[in-house]
């Protein structure tokens, strides 16, 4: 008989992502891993990958340097450019912050680790396993959102979007990769549900040059809410834990303000260690 898996789900949410830090510091810091899969989406990927590489040390700073002003810049808008510079960030990021990809690929012995993207044609999602050559275009494409970003990310020469789009929380895709065991980190409070708002038809309007992906922008309330649903009644044979904040977030998706941000990563690891004393108990 086949060893139920168990995965990690992160979801995105910008700068609200400090919260998930805190909650994957607090799992390194108990060397706490079970999972077998870890599937990230935008910045939650980016979370699953410090955790994966079990690097607890300046998570928090990592976050404050991708939310610096530096990179943002809405006057961009006036010159048909992007607001967010994530090749730069990136870039930068990876000076600072060199990623070890030997140890990383030690530490994935028997796990499997994806980022979810938006195919631009199709407008469904994809699930890419992070690759050497090619990882800082993976990581931008699962965070390209439009109207951040002028432009999807080329992989292998097709378009992609932020994977929030088509599969903002992917407990139906864990579910089929086998995992009966699962635990979504998200950055709303338990009770949230999304509503469709003006930013979605705006950019739904900046893509309209693919149709798919337009219409995917338009519904993406309905996606994220039947996520909610099968999270909220799985199937028989699956369990799955929520860690969330206790409230709604003080950090906003373009939150910049240090104190702020601090704060609520420090919530992360309230509940990351809450999480754990229930688990081991």
């Amino acid at each position: 008989m086949q060893k139920s898996k168990k995965a990690l789900i992160v979801e995105g949410g910008g700068s609200r992502g400090v919260f998930s830090f805190g909650v994957i510091d607090s799992f390194i810091k108990a060397s706490f891993n079970p999972f077998d899969i870890h599937l990230g989406v935008s910045n939650g990927a980016v979370v699953q990958l410090w955790y994966l590489l079990e690097a607890s040390d300046y998570n928090l700073d990592k976050m404050l340097f991708s939310a610096s002003r530096d990179y943002v810049r809405y006057t961009n808008l006036l010159f048909n450019k992007s607001i967010m510079n994530f090749e730069k960030l990136y870039q930068d990021a990876n000076k600072v912050f060199p990623i070890d990809f030997d140890r990383l690929q030690v530490n994935l012995e028997g796990k499997n680790f994806y980022v979810v993207v938006s195919d631009a044609a199709s407008g469904k999602p994809e699930y890419i396993e992070l690759s050497k050559e090619n990882y800082i275009n993976e990581m931008l494409a699962t965070g390209s959102l439009p109207v951040l970003m002028k432009n999807a990310i080329l992989l292998e020469g097709k378009r992609k979007y932020d994977g929030g789009i088509t599969d903002p929380i992917p407990v139906q895709k864990a579910y089929e990769m086998g995992a009966r065991e699962i635990v979504v980190i998200r950055t709303y409070e338990k009770a949230f549900i999304r509503k469709t708002k003006l930013e979605n038809y705006i950019a739904a309007f900046a893509t309209r040059a693919y149709p798919q992906i337009s219409k995917a922008l338009k519904y993406n309330s309905a996606t994220y809410n039947s996520s909610l649903e099968f999270i909220n009644n799985p199937p028989s044979d699956c369990k799955i834990t929520q860690i969330c904040p206790p409230q709604r977030l003080s950090t906003k998706r373009a939150t910049t303000n240090v104190n702020t941000m601090k704060a609520d990563y420090q919530i992360g690891m309230n509940c990351g260690e809450e999480f754990l004393k229930n688990f081991f108990n």
